[in-house]
């Protein structure tokens, strides 16, 4: 009986030390529990090579993702400013014609006039209608016009048999002094004396060169303050001639 008892007493001693060994590793003091633990994390932590590093855990991946999206609706944004800007563009040239066929519309009357050349015939702008005009008022002692005369010597002639006409239209200077000036430089287009400056009021010139473009039906054009260069004349001239 005493050996019975010695043998159920030991038993229920190794069965308590079996508990608290138990106990010790599942609260992390180091035990197997803890083992455990510190393999998986470790294995996580590896890619399918074995390497560290090289697989994502599963709080990296959604990080990733969403910075993916980011882009693409970033890049997304970008697309629809540029195609915006664009649209826009092409509204802005739209209305640009639109005004350029409203201007053409309601372009300004050429005012009509009839002045001495210097052979003291009477020519009228209205005796011109239906040929393009090209008006130049301008004076012997202006030095910018001493510029554009040249120019305009050459236009005439490559413009010769062209329904145009250049005319140019001396501000309030004596005949015999614009003749002699017209002689000298051999300017073969006609010239008009505009002596009590009433055409170029008409005109609105308040200072020299002013050149005046008009139209077959006798409509402003174009007008130009200051000197012209020979290739602006020749391509306010080729519009209005073709």
């Amino acid at each position: 009986m005493k050996n019975k008892w010695a043998i159920l007493f030991a038993a229920l001693v190794l069965l308590g030390a079996a508990l608290y060994v138990s106990s010790d590793f599942d609260e992390g003091g180091g035990g197997y529990a803890q083992v455990l633990q510190d393999r998986q994390a470790r294995l996580n932590g590896q890619g399918n090579d074995g390497r560290p590093g090289t697989q994502q855990s599963d709080a990296q991946q959604p990080v990733n993702q969403q910075s993916e999206m980011q882009q693409a609706e970033a890049q997304q944004s970008k697309t629809q400013q540029t195609e915006g800007r664009q649209s826009e563009t092409q509204q802005t040239e739209a209305r640009e014609i639109e005004v350029r066929q409203s201007e053409a519309d309601l372009l300004e009357e050429a005012p009509d006039f009839t002045l001495k050349d210097l052979d003291g015939n009477s020519v009228s702008l209205q005796d011109l209608r239906g040929k393009a005009v090209y008006l130049n008022f301008w004076t012997t002692w202006c030095k910018w016009c001493k510029k554009e005369m040249p120019a305009m010597k050459r236009v005439h002639a490559s413009f010769e048999g062209e329904d145009l006409a250049i005319v140019a239209v001396d501000i309030g200077e004596d005949r015999d002094k614009v003749a002699a000036y017209i002689a000298k430089g051999e300017y073969p287009f006609p010239v008009l004396l505009d002596s009590d400056k009433s055409v170029s009021k008409a005109y609105r010139v308040t200072s020299i060169p002013v050149s005046v473009f008009v139209d077959r039906e006798g409509r402003i054009a174009y007008r130009k303050l200051g000197t012209m260069k020979e290739d602006e004349m020749r391509s306010v001239l080729e519009a209005l001639v073709e």
